[in-house]
């Protein structure tokens, strides 16, 4: 299982929504249960904790079967505050996904990065 992940943007300025997504492909020739999305750290320059807007649904992670060969995306999306473009900083947001088989379980994690200018 494979994860591709990034956003729609090398370049934000506050006010600015950033889309992230998340694009899970199931190369494994195995169909995959219980597929879902582990957000990690959205921090800025600053280190802090930052949160996605809310998703149009609760389970907006889940993705739960994925066929042989079959693909699914989730996006996620944030608002650039001015904070955000302190020292001409960079957010960075962390995606994990995580699957299994009969035999095993799948897991693949990646990162992306948007620069903040003001």
């Amino acid at each position: 299982m494979v994860l591709m992940y990034a956003a729609d943007r090398r370049l934000a300025r506050p006010g600015e929504t950033v889309v992230f997504t998340a694009w899970v492909i199931n190369e494994t020739g195995r169909c995959l249960k219980g597929v879902r999305l582990v957000p990690g750290s959205l921090t800025n320059e600053a280190l802090d904790v930052l949160q996605f807007l809310p998703l149009p649904r609760p389970n907006g992670q889940f993705i739960g079967r994925l066929g042989k060969f079959e693909t699914a995306y989730r996006s996620f999306s944030y608002l650039v505050t001015a904070r955000d473009q302190l020292n001409d900083g960079e957010l960075l947001s962390g995606m994990r996904v995580i699957g299994r088989s009969a035999f095993r379980e799948f897991h693949d994690e990646h990162d992306a990065v948007v620069a903040v200018r003001g």
